[in-house]
Order: C-alpha cells, then sequence, then structure tokens
C-alpha cells in the first residue's frame, strides 16, 4: 500500500529516531526507531548519502538551503546559504497569527486564548517542503518480522547468541525485502511522476517539464500508533527537484498521487519477490481480493494486531448509519469513502515513544497469548514450515485473460480510469508468483500490458491540436507532448460507452408505454379527492412520468422533498387500469394494454425496506439481478417467478447512481 500526503515540519521524523543508535538490533538501543536514508540521484547530486543527521534534513527540507554551500554546516550562517530554487511565500507563522489576535483581543480570559490559539493553528498557512509517499507492507509481513525479532531477543535473553544470529537473519531478510519494494517503488515515482508544471496553467500555454531527480530521506517504522505490529516507510520526496532546464522547482504532486497505484503495485511485487526468493515464503490473494498476504500466517492473528482497523470499522459503521438517517437514503461510494476517512481522523491516536522495542513485542506476546493461546513461537513455526516446503515455480498465465479481467474492474471502479489506474488492476489480476524479482523489470511488464490494454479501450479526452505534432522541443523524455499533463488521460472500454448509448437512447426514445396527458391529470385529482395531497412539483412527475413514453426517466430531488412518497403513488398509478383509459405500448393512439406491475430496487436493505412500505415489490438489487440470471438459464428456484418482467413493467432504480453502469 502507498499512501501520500503533503508535510512542512520534519520533526515528526527525526523526533523518532536517534542518531547515535548504531547497533539498533544488538541490545544497545533501547527505544526509538532507525535513523532515515538518503535515496535518490537528486540526493546524490546534492551529497547527501547515508543516515539522515536532523540538521542537514531541517536545513534542506524546511529552509531548502543546498547542502554543497560550503556555509551550510554552521547553522548560523544558513541565512547566507545558497538555496535550491525559490524558498515559498512569507506565511505568518502561529505565532504571529495568535500574537495579532491578542492584540485585537487585549482583555481575553484564559479559555478564549486557548481558542484563540486554536484557531491560530488552523488559519497558519504553510509552504509544502515535502511529499511523504508511505510504503506499507501486508500485515502478515509485518506479524513474520515481529515473530522473528521476538524469536532473536529471547534467544539473547537465553544467552544463546547464535540462535539470536540466525534468528537476526531472518528478520533483516524480511527488511531487506521491505526496502527493495520501497526503493523500487520511489525509482517507479520518479519515472513516471518527476515533473514540473512551467508556463500559465489556468489557459492552453501550461507545460510540463522533466525533474526525476528526486531528493528523499526515507524512515522505517514498525508499529501503527496503537503500537500493533506495522512495518511501513515514510519517504520524505524533497518539494525541489532539478528540472532538465536546469532550474529548481517544485514537483507536479498531483501526478504522484496519479501514479500512487500503480507504483504501490511494482513495490508490492517486488518485496512479495524478495521475500520468495530469499526466504521462500509465498503470497496469495486474499479471499476478498483487496491483497495479498503471506502463506502460513493466521490471518486471526493479523485481525487481532489490528487495533486501528478495529477502531475505524465500527467508528465509520456509526458515521455512515447517521449520515443515511440524517438523509433518508443511502450513501453513496464516495460519501462512505469520506466518511470512513473521517472515522479515521476522528480514532486517530498521537504516535508516542516510551516503549522499548523488548517491552512492545512482550506486550503484543501476551496479548496474543491471551486471546488465540498461540503466540510468536507459534508464528515463527508455521511461517518457516511452510518456507520449507516445496518452493512454486512461477505460474502460467494468459494475456488475454489478465487484459480482460483487468479492464472489467478498472471499469467496474470508475466510469472512467487512467492508464495507472489499469496498471494497478493488471498487477491485481496476474498470477501471485511471476518468478521475476527485479524492480525495474517487474515495472517494465506492468507498463508494456498497460500499453496494450489501451489498445483495447478509448481514449476520451480530447486531443489537443499540437499534441500529434509537437516540434521536439515541446516533448518530454518519453516522448509524450509537454503539454499532456503525465498520467491523468481518460478512457473507457467499448463495453461502457455502448451501455452509456444505449442509456441515453433509451431516455429520449418515446415508444414505450405512456397515457394522455388528460388521463394523468384525472388521476392526479382524484388522489386529491380521495385525500392525498400532491406538491405542484410532485404531481409534475407522475403526469411526467405517466405520458412521456420514454423507456428511461430520472428521478431527481433533495433529501425530505418526498421521492419514496412519489414512487409509491406512482406505483398506484402504474398498476391501476382506470389510470389507463387509452394506454398503449406504443404510444396513445395504439392498441389497449393491461396494468403493469412496478418493481423497486435498491442498494441496501434499509432503501428496499422504505420501497417496500410505499406498495412497491421491493429487492435488494444485487438479488434481484441473481434472479433474473436464474430465469434466464432455467435454473430457477422457488418464488423466482414472482419476479418474471412483463410488458408494461416499471423497475424503480432507488439511488441509481450508486449502481454501477452494467448493472
Amino acid at each position: 500500500m502507498l499512501r501520500i500526503k503533503s508535510g512542512h515540519s520534519v520533526r515528526y521524523y527525526t523526533d523518532a529516531t536517534s542518531e547515535a543508535k548504531e547497533n539498533y538490533y544488538t541490545g544497545a538501543v533501547s527505544q526509538g526507531e532507525p535513523p532515515g536514508r538518503w535515496y535518490g540521484a537528486g540526493a546524490e547530486q546534492l551529497g547527501l548519502s547515508g543516515l539522515v543527521r536532523t540538521q542537514d534534513m531541517i536545513g534542506v527540507y524546511e529552509r531548502f538551503l543546498d547542502p554543497r554551500d560550503t556555509r551550510f554546516a554552521d547553522p548560523s550562517q544558513w541565512d547566507e546559504v545558497s538555496t535550491l530554487g525559490h524558498t515559498g511565500r512569507n506565511y505568518l507563522s502561529e505565532e504571529q497569527i495568535y500574537a495579532a489576535a491578542l492584540d485585537a483581543e487585549p482583555g481575553a480570559d484564559a479559555q478564549r486564548r486557548d481558542e484563540l490559539r486554536v484557531e491560530a493553528g488552523q488559519r497558519a498557512r504553510h509552504n509544502v517542503s515535502y511529499l511523504d509517499a508511505t510504503f506499507s507492507v501486508p500485515k502478515s509481513v509485518s506479524v513474520a518480522h515481529a515473530a522473528f525479532e521476538y524469536q532473536e531477543i529471547s534467544a539473547r535473553r537465553a544467552g544463546d547468541p547464535d540462535s539470536a544470529e540466525a534468528w537476526g537473519v531472518l528478520r533483516k531478510a524480511v527488511e531487506d525485502a521491505i526496502w527493495a519494494g520501497n526503493n523500487a517503488t520511489l525509482d517507479y515515482l520518479s519515472t513516471h511522476a518527476g515533473y514540473s508544471r512551467i508556463g500559465h496553467h489556468g489557459g492552453a500555454g501550461g507545460q510540463w517539464i522533466d525533474g526525476h531527480d528526486f531528493t528523499v530521506a526515507s524512515f522505517f517504522q514498525h508499529d501503527s500508533r496503537d503500537h500493533d505490529p506495522h512495518l511501513h516507510i515514510h519517504n520524505t520526496i524533497l518539494n525541489r527537484v532539478l528540472c532538465a532546464d536546469g532550474v529548481w522547482r517544485t514537483l507536479d504532486s498531483r501526478a504522484l498521487h496519479a501514479f500512487r497505484g500503480a507504483a504501490a503495485a511494482v513495490g508490492e511485487r517486488v518485496t512479495e519477490a524478495h521475500l520468495a526468493q530469499s526466504l521462500g515464503m509465498l503470497s496469495a490473494t486474499r479471499p476478498d481480493g483487496k491483497s495479498r498476504e503471506l502463506v502460513g500466517v493466521d490471518q486471526l492473528l493479523c485481525g487481532l494486531l489490528s487495533s486501528r482497523n478495529r477502531a475505524i470499522g465500527p467508528r465509520a459503521a456509526e458515521l455512515i448509519a447517521a449520515y443515511e438517517a440524517r438523509h433518508g437514503r443511502a450513501a453513496t461510494a464516495l460519501e462512505r469513502d469520506r466518511l470512513s476517512s473521517q472515522a479515521q481522523l476522528v480514532t486517530r491516536r498521537n504516535k508516542s515513544g516510551g516503549e522499548t522495542i523488548e517491552a512492545r513485542l512482550d506486550r503484543v506476546e501476551a496479548q496474543v497469548g491471551d486471546e488465540l493461546g498461540t503466540g510468536f513461537a507459534q508464528v515463527a513455526h508455521d511461517v518457516l514450515a511452510m518456507a520449507r516446503a516445496e518452493r512454486a515455480a512461477p505460474a502460467a498465465w494468459s494475456l488475454r485473460e489478465v487484459l480482460e479481467t483487468a479492464l472489467a474492474a478498472v471499469q467496474d471502479k470508475q466510469s472512467k480510469w487512467s492508464p495507472p489506474d489499469l496498471t494497478r488492476e493488471i498487477s491485481n489480476a496476474l498470477p501471485d508468483n511471476l518468478g521475476i524479482t527485479d524492480g525495474a523489470e517487474i515495472g517494465w511488464l506492468l507498463d508494456e500490458l498497460t500499453e496494450q490494454g489501451l489498445a483495447l479501450a478509448i481514449a476520451l479526452d480530447a486531443a489537443k491540436p499540437g499534441d500529434v505534432a509537437v516540434a521536439q522541443q515541446f516533448r518530454l523524455a518519453n516522448g509524450r507532448s509537454a503539454f499532456e499533463a503525465p498520467g491523468r488521460a481518460r478512457y473507457a472500454t467499448p463495453e461502457q460507452l455502448h451501455t452509456e448509448r444505449l442509456l441515453v437512447a433509451a431516455a429520449t426514445c418515446r415508444d414505450a408505454r405512456a397515457t394522455r396527458t388528460a388521463a394523468a391529470r384525472v388521476f392526479v385529482e382524484g388522489l386529491a379527492e380521495s385525500g392525498i395531497e400532491l406538491g405542484v412539483d410532485q404531481a409534475a412527475v407522475i403526469t411526467g412520468v405517466l405520458t412521456s413514453g420514454a423507456r428511461i426517466e430520472s428521478l431527481i430531488g433533495p433529501a425530505g422533498s418526498g421521492k419514496s412518497f412519489v414512487l409509491g403513488v406512482l406505483a398506484r398509478a402504474w398498476a391501476d387500469p382506470r389510470a389507463w383509459p387509452q394506454p398503449s405500448p406504443g404510444g396513445p393512439d395504439g392498441p389497449a394494454a393491461v396494468a403493469g406491475r412496478v418493481f423497486g430496487l435498491a442498494a441496501s436493505q434499509r432503501a428496499t425496506g422504505v420501497l417496500a412500505a410505499e406498495g412497491l415489490s421491493a429487492a435488494n438489487t444485487t438479488a434481484w439481478l441473481a434472479t433474473q440470471a436464474r430465469l434466464a438459464d432455467g435454473r430457477t428456484r422457488d418464488g423466482d417467478h414472482s419476479w418474471v418482467l412483463g410488458t408494461g413493467d416499471l423497475v424503480v432504480i432507488d439511488e441509481s447512481s450508486m449502481a454501477d453502469t452494467p448493472a
């Protein structure tokens, strides 16, 4: 997994380490994380290598100073040191904003001063000094590493240095695999997303320029905010890059985000390949398809040591339930994602130190023993037992099947998608064991398959006039136009566009069931006489749907406007022969037609219940589609035939935007 966020202060990373802790795993170190490492061609150009010193990082990241300047080593001369391009805008600091607020309210009491302090922190703006690309491994890898590390520490405690050394070799092999995957991720990002922007991007003259030499300080960390085993590497990518024209500029962060999923796929593949090669530890796709986990690590144990997920899940469910109750409808996928992100923030703890490596592992060992009756020794044994088994040969795979699966998956998630989105799905569609360990080779394979997949899709973005015949001076190093945003072209499959066009045509075609306007008005007036009052807009909906003859109608209204009530009235009208004095499948002048039935489909059981309460024959959309598939194949179950569609029937799809286009 790879997450990218911007930052301005480096203290979170430097405060978690101790630069003097050279023998991190020999017992000389009691707590803290290992020092950071410099990485990237940009770091090499600046003379930054080896371990990260706090002073150097502050100078480079917070003041954008050039470390090659002879005065850089002396902080007292930093005001005279040359910089890596511009140093950003001079925003007011939090202290300055707070002082101004106190001047405006000299009589503020202690409580008000606290409020002003919080407001100052919220109003303070900062220059983005880096992009933190955090590379995380699956929980099973973290658990296996913790088991090896615990065995190493236990052997040292027992006075068995040989066993401790052997376990240390296994533990370090896991770390080396993670570093290999992490660096492959950074290499892929720098190659594919290393760009800056020049020119005026508010109009048509904006360009991109190559800037691939990243400067990165990478920090390996071992636990989560809840102090569960969670191996991850914070890669702080300096927000300054030397561009192809010799000028230092800020990175195009949107390009980094665009290629995030593809870069993560490369890194994950490399980590898995190194684990398989060095330790014989194989990975397999989880049943839910969301990630690949190490074979031999109990998933119950992984769940137990995922406190963050256990805290976020219930809180997210609460927020989603409250949102749906407030708005009277199911939350969309985007809304659910944002509410889950909110749950992640409200359950987030400050990452505190103070716990030694030994204490952390002892605590986790006790927790595992209490709740599962097992321990790290059993985990280490299980993993090694699987590793000693016959190593699987690289799996064979079909190019056609991989591309078909990937295209279907990416199209299912988004109506339009980018090439990196497809790259991520291609990696998911490939077999678990490719037999390739080199990051560049894995990246090349995924890129090549992506190009072949794009040849089967349709580009949605209109090409600019100069994109094809652009002069060489306006081309990037990869040959693409400098006027084209890297990684942000949009595509769709031909099947997706065909389906969308069918839906649009059905909305304009007028050969479906319809009645005369006068008859619809008589029905609406009859409702009023029976005590059912409709608003003007609700009456217009009923009349419009009954008389349009369109194969598809779209009803849009805000929460609380009575859409469910209107659907109930519409169902009553649709099924009532008296509402159709001169109905016809082909228009009001055609032959008479019997009353039709109304089916209501919804994405959730709660919404299904709402439709059923309004008198519709309601069902969950997924279940209804499965029923239709059985009817088509002749594999029916009891009750299926009650859902057979007939001529003139109406299907109401509640919150249709939540359903994917093929459904």
